[in-house]
């Protein structure tokens, strides 16, 4: 399952046709970002991954991508730009760190 998380519905439309390619692999879910239960809604979803415009990423007055982070940790956020060919995938990873020795070790890849 993937929810599109955007309140622009010709971004969310655009995405949602590519892919229609594939109903057997995918499962399409869109939400608004500025309902006030949006996080409730995917949480309840459960997604594998979140696709958001860059635009709406960067342009909000809050982070939404670092809320997305934090409460969907597990989750992989797909920022995508109209505009530009890269897709940007974030992921997260939650570590238990007692000591910046913890801290180094998980900068070193240990």
């Amino acid at each position: 399952q993937v929810v599109i998380l955007s309140e622009h519905s010709l971004f969310t439309q655009g995405v949602a046709t590519r892919f229609e390619q594939f109903p057997e692999r995918v499962q399409i879910h869109f939400i608004n970002p500025r309902d006030d239960d949006s996080f409730e809604q995917v949480a309840e979803i459960q997604p594998a991954a979140i696709i958001l415009s860059s635009s709406e990423a960067e342009n909000r007055e809050n982070c939404l991508l670092c809320d997305l982070i934090s409460a969907f940790p597990a989750v992989r956020v797909i920022r995508l730009a109209v505009d530009q060919d890269p897709v940007q995938v974030i992921t997260s990873r939650q570590s238990q760190l007692n000591e910046v020795r913890d801290i180094l070790d998980l900068l070193n890849g240990e």
